[in-house]
């Protein structure tokens, strides 16, 4: 299910609709969470979401004490703001240094630093496909994965995400380029105080989880949020939705 809301955002910087959204993690006492397609626990029931389930909720959009969710495999639908953890008890990282194409983020002696890098891939790498919900042929998957950052069309004068260094709890991890390539992001600063997308990642960390959530600002249906959890030193899930609601 997908809701047609602010529609103005369409028209204005792309960076007023994605700073406006929330993250959090599911957690309800039975392990999961229904997810609905009206704000009413007698509404339909669309999808369930798992505890520790990463969510973006928009911040002002809310009836009877449910948030309208939009998830990985670009799910979407209404939770009980109840089941949503915003991220309580977690220490959120700090943005360290910032360049064209590279952020630094720490929290004393723990490290992130993203890398990306101009575009780079060959047009025959590409998919076109129907869009369920749409009747127009347009580029879906990058080497048979997914990929982020475009409205359905090639990636032409983008960045892409090439590697995360991460130093957490006295470990090293390595996220490279290939986990990582279908990943695509504007080449000019859209976010708020002229900062690269890649420098507005929210961080999160508590005992052996971190939590990297970028929300990244396409421009309309090419919003997306990348998510990736790593937890006792390796990458549990890496995620990405869209934003488009």
């Amino acid at each position: 299910m997908k809701r047609i809301l602010l529609v103005a955002s369409l028209f204005i910087p792309s960076f007023s609709f994605a700073q406006s959204n929330h993250f959090g993690l599911i957690q309800d006492k039975d392990g999961y969470v229904n997810v609905r397609d009206q704000a009413s626990t007698k509404s339909k029931v669309v999808d369930k979401l798992n505890n520790g389930d990463v969510v973006s909720f928009v911040g002002d959009y809310a009836e009877n004490q449910f948030s309208y969710v939009l998830y990985a495999k670009n799910g979407s639908g209404y939770i009980h703001e109840s089941r949503i953890n915003k991220f309580k008890d977690f220490q959120k990282w700090k943005l360290q240094s910032s360049d064209m194409k590279s952020a630094g983020y720490s929290l004393g002696q723990n490290k992130v630093h993203v890398m990306t890098r101009k575009a780079q891939f060959n047009p025959s790498d590409f998919k076109q496909s129907v869009p369920k919900g749409q009747t127009e042929l347009v580029y879906t998957h990058y080497k048979n994965k997914p990929f982020y950052g475009t409205d359905g069309v090639l990636p032409t004068g983008r960045l892409q995400f090439s590697s995360m260094d991460i130093l957490y709890q006295g470990k090293n991890i390595h996220i490279p380029s290939q986990d990582l390539e279908n990943y695509f992001i504007f080449d000019t600063p859209l976010s708020k105080g002229s900062l690269q997308d890649f420098a507005n990642a929210e961080i999160y960390s508590k005992g052996q989880d971190l939590y990297i959530i970028n929300p990244l600002a396409g421009g309309g249906a090419a919003q997306y949020v990348l998510m990736i959890h790593i937890q006792n030193g390796k990458v549990v899930k890496i995620q990405a939705w869209n934003e488009s609601i």
